[in-house]
């Protein structure tokens, strides 16, 4: 057996995956090369094949793709333009077994069952109705951060699924931004328009992920195992997340901002 498999097994299994679940995951590939001490394509496969190992046949495993070249002006090429967030997502592209969903600017890549009819008749929105992060939140999808906790690892608390609940919710301080492009798939190209739910450029947002992440600890929505009482594995379902940001925006429109006075200060 390799080195961490049954380590990685245990611990998704503890954090609240089990067979037959539909999951997205965010990850930082740095923490299994770590805890493994394998070279950088052996932790990312034992990484893959751990999710799909506990998920089973009758799971499904979603990681983002995301290239932000189309915003750019450049052209999108669905078989072959790569993701820029991260090494790992780009080994699920390379995955004889994944298939990736049609949109320029926020794909996904999946192996699985479910992935399927989650990248069928997507809508031209990076976040609005009929996007793969609606899709995630219908089916109520569990969303594991593997090594991501801002409080220990220092660095984001990061899920794009925020910006969906933002933009279900109307906040102020993003606006529908609309990008004109080609985009290639097979042997067609053709120009296309396609939405993003951008931040304003003279007043950037930043989200505040500890505020965030604690608010979830308190709650109990969020569970979270740490990995040789270091590296965090955290899980919760789409629609608690979704429940839970809608409160805090319910309750103040900028509760997910870290520096919410730059909005009022201009406003």
């Amino acid at each position: 057996m390799i080195v961490g498999t049954k380590l990685i097994d245990e611990v998704l299994r503890e954090v609240g995956i089990e067979e037959g679940d539909v999951v997205l995951l965010h990850s930082d590939s740095t923490a299994i090369r770590e805890i493994t001490e394998l070279k950088w394509a052996d932790a990312l496969n034992l990484l893959k094949d751990s999710f799909i190992n506990v998920l089973g046949d009758s799971g499904t495993l979603i990681v983002p793709t995301f290239n932000w070249d189309f915003c750019k002006g450049k052209t999108y090429y669905h078989n072959k333009t790569p993701s820029q967030v991260g090494v790992f997502t780009n080994n699920m592209l390379n995955d004889k077994r994944c298939i990736r969903s049609f949109h320029p600017i926020y794909s996904f890549a999946g192996i699985g069952p479910e992935s399927k009819y989650l990248f069928s008749n997507i809508s031209k929105s990076s976040f609005g109705k009929n996007s793969v992060f609606h899709k995630l939140y219908q089916i109520n999808a569990k969303i594991i951060l593997f090594c991501l906790d801002p409080d220990i690892m220092k660095n984001d608390f990061t899920t794009t699924f925020i910006h969906y609940v933002e933009q279900m919710k109307g906040v102020d301080y993003r606006y529908i931004k609309y990008f004109k492009g080609k985009v290639n798939i097979g042997e067609k190209e053709y120009e296309d328009i396609f939405d993003f739910f951008v931040r304003f450029e003279d007043n950037p947002v930043e989200i505040d992920e500890k505020k965030i992440i604690n608010h979830l600890l308190n709650t109990q929505k969020l569970k979270r195992v740490l990995i040789k009482n270091k590296y965090p594995v955290c899980q919760i379902s789409s629609k608690d997340l979704f429940d839970e940001l809608m409160q805090m925006l319910d309750s103040d429109p900028y509760s997910l901002l870290k520096y919410p006075s730059r909005l009022l200060n201009n406003g």
